[in-house]
């Protein structure tokens, strides 16, 4: 089976009830500035710590479901190399930045990562993208089966060049 590389190849619109789907996946689009004010008051309400929590098992919870998409879609035990390129791809044309997957060093580089284009490139003093982290802990852990956590080590809202993400057994 050849991988699906274009968004528009698997996407669907059906404007006359209002829905829209990848992969056959319900999906919504929302702006970059709305995800980060939504993580913005997440952190007012629960602070910085608890919100961080539920937006990193949030990705976790979003990665699993949709690496297991592209998992059943796209055959990843047949070609990881392949498997991998098409995700990056992929992932770039939805706008959540470009993807770098190593998973011989076990990291993911993300130059403009969604998450801080929408917080903003130097607003933050620490690490912002949780739900990345989430999602690549998911996505690394059905590329190696074994699980593990995610930390950004580098986040371009605190004003480095690019998101970085480096995993860890827990």
């Amino acid at each position: 089976m050849m991988l699906p590389r274009k968004v528009k190849e698997t996407a669907e619109w059906k404007r006359d009830s209002g829905e829209f789907s990848v992969i056959t996946v319900p999906a919504a689009i929302i702006s970059l500035k709305t995800f980060a004010r939504i993580q913005k008051d997440a952190e007012k309400i629960l602070g910085a710590e608890g919100a961080a929590v539920l937006l990193y098992e949030a990705g976790k919870a979003a990665g699993k479901a949709w690496i297991s998409r592209f998992h059943e879609e796209w055959g990843l035990k047949e070609s990881e190399r392949e498997f991998i390129q098409a995700t990056e791809e992929f992932y770039a044309e939805l706008g959540w930045g470009k993807f770098s997957i190593d998973i011989e060093h076990l990291t993911v580089s993300i130059e403009n990562s969604f998450i801080a284009r929408g917080y903003g490139k130097g607003e933050a003093k620490k690490p912002v993208c949780h739900f990345l982290c989430g999602y690549n802990a998911s996505l690394i852990t059905e590329l190696i089966n074994t699980a593990v956590d995610v930390e950004e080590k580098k986040c371009r809202a605190k004003g480095d060049r690019y998101c970085e993400f480096i995993a860890i057994t827990p």
